[in-house]
């Protein structure tokens, strides 16, 4: 790895790492010096906006991917809307405005639609991804954020309501897309593999750990017994693993998955709209004919 390439710590007088220091390094930066920013280590309670600034790994292929990404103005790209510093200014860095977490905007009182809703963004982006011939490779909970519904205009281009994608950092720009595409050795990541195997399908690697980040949401929304429809659903996403070597046909693309996922979500707005309109029948207390 190149020696100016992240992690950039911060030491002390007795030779231990300040994980929680911003790094002089950073804050000597250009264009950290160049916009004014004032840095703190994690998440200060000040007046928004507020900002992410990722130290890029060069040996990645990060800045590449999200370059390509962020250029792209399509409905079903959820990459988080962000600036690439120039090179001339030194180490890249990359930033982004400070969204919710994915699972904190559910809410505990929402309706399933709302969830599923959600979770069909998730899907759809993955397929956007795949289409070309992009595999994220660490898909979870951190890695996926979303704007609040009353966010307003503190941050252009974010769309209120919306899931994105961060940290391509694990991502990979691959040769052949979903049902081409051979197993891969599978790099470091949130999740980890319930099977003993190292080789894997990148594109149903993506959807493997999106069901995992589903059910991991679900149950901290559900308190551990979520809809039936839902767990049925995340049980067919997850699959069945038989260790293909090859393409993986043990779990949905990420294209019929969202295919599917938007017909249950039809199917469950329905549903809640007969269901609200019967409760509201019976709320109503008609006057008994004698």
């Amino acid at each position: 790895m190149s020696s100016g390439n992240p992690p950039w710590y911060e030491i002390d007088e007795d030779g231990e790492l300040m994980v929680l220091e911003v790094p002089a390094r950073l804050k000597s930066h250009p264009e950290v010096i160049r916009r004014g920013f004032e840095l703190e280590p994690a998440y200060p309670c000040k007046i928004e906006p507020l900002y992410h600034i990722k130290i890029l790994d060069t040996d990645t292929e990060e800045a590449a991917i999200f370059q390509r990404l962020s250029q792209l103005p399509d409905p079903r790209n959820h990459t988080i809307p962000g600036e690439l510093t120039p090179p001339e200014a030194g180490h890249p860095l990359l930033i982004t405005p400070s969204l919710t977490d994915f699972d904190a905007l559910i809410g505990f009182n929402a309706p399933l639609s709302r969830a599923l809703d959600m979770f069909l963004q998730l899907m759809e982006g993955i397929e956007f991804m795949h289409s070309l011939q992009i595999a994220h490779m660490d898909i979870c909970l951190g890695n996926v954020v979303a704007a609040e519904r009353d966010i307003g205009q503190r941050y252009p281009n974010v769309v209120p309501g919306r899931v994105y994608f961060i940290d391509f950092g694990s991502s990979l720009q691959l040769p052949l897309g979903p049902g081409l595409q051979r197993a891969i050795t599978l790099p470091p990541s949130q999740y980890r593999l319930e099977y003993d195997i190292t080789y894997f399908d990148p594109y149903s690697w993506d959807v493997y750990c999106a069901a995992l980040m589903m059910q991991q949401a679900l149950e901290l929304y559900y308190r551990k017994r979520p809809p039936l429809i839902a767990r049925l659903y995340n049980d067919w996403l997850k699959g069945k693993e038989r260790g293909c070597t090859a393409v993986c046909h043990c779990r949905p693309t990420a294209r019929r998955a969202r295919q599917v996922l938007a017909g249950i979500l039809w199917g469950v707005r329905v549903w809640e709209r007969v269901k609200n309109a019967l409760c509201s029948l019976k709320a109503l207390r008609l006057p008994v004919l004698s």
